[in-house]
């Protein structure tokens, strides 16, 4: 049975002492256990432990009783072991600790417990906590059990610590578990090999010097670097302090100073009410010292380029979201970054393909402890968590799509060339403007050559294509609207023969991709880099399109990716499957020849979305608790994303700008407007000339009704003719003045 939290209570006794010391071992561990033993219900009354140093003899009054109880003590252990060999240490000790509690004097210890409980039910309360101890059948060691398990408030179960076996690794017994000990003894050496998540209390029942402190924290950091180590230390004077320590100190770099008091314990609480297991106070400011950094190229996010060593020009250089992020953490935690690469002289031209195996190098380096942290990019649809790796929180998300070339699909037909001129909106307004301009014309039918309705379409239709007919109005009003008629086809028609001119020159490439089953159902070759094709084994679904996918993708061969984008703007036979900033990378050289923004054409959206960081750790390393809490500040204020967004995210073209230029009405809206103002001048010309024509009507009737009058005089017949001339000729000179009358 696989035990969570274990108790280890174990009672020693100080040979050499006047008195005895009572120990207790509170070991939360992870341990094997075929028969636990459960506490019974006992009194749960602590009784007050002697524990009296030599060195305050001189102010505390030793009873006599004491200093018997003592003495007999000692010499019935003594002598149990030398006669008979068959009581344990831990038997005797337990019967020297009930002695001693049975004196007073056990105040002090008694107020360590208390701390020792409320801290491990302030920080480990919810979880059950299995008590180890060494097999006795004893009363009174059954009695110090149920006095050192009042320190614990959690549910409780008491397993043998002989079942804490060396058959299974410590490593995989104690993985991420709590550990409270008492440091005299030196048990804790058997727990120096845990992982780094676990947690260690060490309790020291009497006030000792800060160097033996100094040397348990050592202990811990050489062993495993470990850090979420606190020390209780009972002070003669009274109260609990509370100790950490810091690797990085004015000591040195690795060289533990004089432990940091945390908190003191005192009238039942702590003072300052501090976090004794928060990383600041050990990693808050590392003091400008070195940490190995294996960094893992992903171009954009993440380029290495060699360096001469200088100070200047370190082994290494860094450029992109990785190095900027490595140096926010650098500056804030105050370590100085030595870059390592283990891709060597790879060109990050070349360096995609081997990705895999750079990724399994940077892991064995961190699991031999040759770098104390990975930088770069990584991804947790890659990572294995068999190597004992954790990646950092969350930062950003990959984008995985096509990246195809512009146009690359079947080709329009040929007549399509005739219509593609305008758009659907221009179309409708030309024939609206063709039936309006039919029904004018028709109007005036009585014009020479326009007396049927196909002879006026014709002739509109040979107007709009700038070859009128030999047809002169004489209303002025017909006039202008003409004039006007003949300049917007003039304009429709300069546009309409440009457009033709330039898709007969070049004939329009084929439609746009917008959608995967398009990519697989076309003559493309679709491939993908070895990245992207683990990805896709490991996420591809069921479903026929995902069979078809994987069926089609073929691995790239390592080569120059920047021949991989050539290949695709230039021949324009394969569609590529990868990360969008990644292939907008590597196509920047190939933009600057041709002199476009973005040679290749991106489908909208994002086929797969992985979830991608900045760091990788040894598992349970002590800086990724820090390191997580300054990507949390990044990302919640959206630089890591601003970063990223410039590094060609989103520099995805909308479809409108991929497509050939349609020329649309609002290109055509000042000949429309043009025309639309000139047909209502012509109406008010017409108007005028209906009313003025009227008046002229009406005098010239006049005229006519006098001339019949002279015509019946036949007293004057030479006046009538002369007058039936003088009527003919002003006829003629009315005719002459206004021409529009007929």
């Amino acid at each position: 049975m696989i035990i969570d939290y274990d108790v280890i209570l174990i009672t020693q006794c100080h040979v050499g002492e006047t008195s005895q010391e009572s120990i207790v071992i509170i070991n939360f561990c992870y341990g094997f256990s075929s028969a636990p033993v459960h506490v019974p219900p006992r009194s749960l009354t602590r009784q007050p432990t002697a524990n009296h140093h030599e060195q305050h003899l001189s102010q505390t009054m030793i009873r006599p009783a004491t200093m018997v109880l003592a003495v007999l003590s000692f010499l019935s252990f003594a002598t149990s072991t030398v006669a008979a060999g068959m009581t344990s240490l831990a038997d005797a000790v337990s019967m020297s600790v009930v002695a001693a509690q049975n004196n007073g004097g056990g105040g002090y210890t008694a107020e360590l417990f208390d701390c020792l409980a409320n801290v491990t039910r302030t920080y480990f309360d919810r979880r059950t906590v299995y008590m180890y101890f060494r097999r006795s059948g004893t009363v009174e060691y059954a009695a110090a059990v149920d006095a050192f398990a009042m320190a614990v408030q959690s549910p409780k179960v008491i397993v043998p610590y002989s079942s804490f076996t060396a058959d299974v690794p410590l490593q995989q017994q104690t993985r991420g578990k709590v550990f409270a000990f008492l440091a005299e003894d030196m048990l804790y050496t058997q727990l120096l090999n845990a992982t780094q998540r676990s947690h260690f209390v060490a309790v020291w029942t009497r006030q000792m010097p800060m160097n033996n402190i100094r040397r348990t924290f050592r202990h811990f950091w050489d062993a495993g670097k470990h850090v979420n180590v606190v020390g209780l230390v009972r002070m003669d004077g009274g109260g609990v302090n509370a100790y950490t320590y810091r690797p990085f100190s004015s000591y040195g770099c690795n060289k533990l100073g004089r432990p940091f008091l945390l908190d003191r314990w005192v009238d039942g609480r702590f003072g300052v009410g501090a976090d004794l297991f928060s990383s600041k106070p050990k990693t808050g400011n590392m003091l400008g010292c070195p940490l190995r950094c294996a960094g893992n190229e992903h171009p954009p996010d993440t380029v290495l380029r060699p360096g001469d060593g200088t100070a200047q020009r370190p082994q290494w250089t860094t450029s992109g979201v990785g190095g900027k992020v490595l140096e926010i953490v650098a500056r804030h935690m105050n370590f100085t970054p030595v870059i390592m690469s283990p891709k060597g002289g790879v060109s990050e031209m070349f360096s995609w393909y081997n990705s895999a195996e750079v990724l399994e190098n940077i892991t064995a380096m961190l699991y031999a402890e040759e770098a104390d942290l990975a930088f770069g990019w990584y991804s947790y649809a890659t990572h294995n968590s068999a190597y004992n790796t954790e990646l950092a929180r969350t930062t950003s998300i990959d984008c995985l799509g096509w990246a195809v070339p512009y146009r690359a699909g079947p080709p329009p037909q040929s007549w399509t060339n005739y219509v593609y001129e305008f758009d659907k909106i221009g179309w409708l307004f030309i024939g609206s403007m063709f039936v309006v301009v039919v029904g004018v014309f028709h109007f005036f039918r009585k014009l020479k050559k326009l007396h049927r309705v196909d002879s006026v379409v014709f002739f509109v239709y040979h107007t709009a294509i700038d070859q009128p007919l030999g047809v002169l109005p004489v209303w002025c009003s017909l006039r202008a609207f003409m004039v006007h008629w003949l300049w917007y086809c003039m304009v429709i028609n300069v546009a309409y023969k440009a457009s033709l001119g330039s898709f007969m020159t070049v004939p329009a490439h084929g439609a746009e991709f917008t959608r995967m089953d398009e990519i697989l159902n076309s003559a493309l070759i679709t491939m993908a880099t070895p990245r992207s094709m683990h990805i896709m084994n490991a996420t591809t679904a069921t479903t026929r399109i995902s069979r078809t996918f994987m069926k089609r993708l073929q691995l790239l061969p390592p080569t120059n990716f920047e021949l991989v984008i050539d290949r695709l703007v230039v021949k324009r036979d394969i569609a590529l499957f990868e990360v969008k900033r990644f292939m907008y990378y590597y196509s920047i050289p190939q933009a600057k020849r041709i002199k476009v923004k973005i040679p290749i054409r991106f489908l909208p959206g994002c086929l797969l979305r992985t979830h991608t960081t900045q760091f990788m750790f040894n598992g349970g390393s002590y800086l990724i608790e820090p390191v997580n809490a300054v990507l949390s500040t990044l990302f919640e204020t959206g630089i890591v994303d601003h970063w990223i967004t410039h590094l060609g995210s989103n520099k995805v073209l909308p479809l409108e700008k991929i497509r050939g230029r349609v020329l649309k009405l609002v290109r055509l809206k000042e000949a429309f407007l043009f025309l639309f103002f000139s047909y209502a001048v012509a109406f008010v010309v017409l108007v005028v000339e209906i009313c003025w024509s009227t008046r002229l009507h009406r005098r010239m009737w006049r005229i006519v009704l006098q001339r019949q009058r002279l015509d019946r005089s036949s007293t004057m017949a030479t006046s009538s003719n002369s007058t039936g001339n003088k009527s003919g000729r002003r006829s003629s000179n009315s005719n002459t003045v206004f021409p529009f009358v007929h």
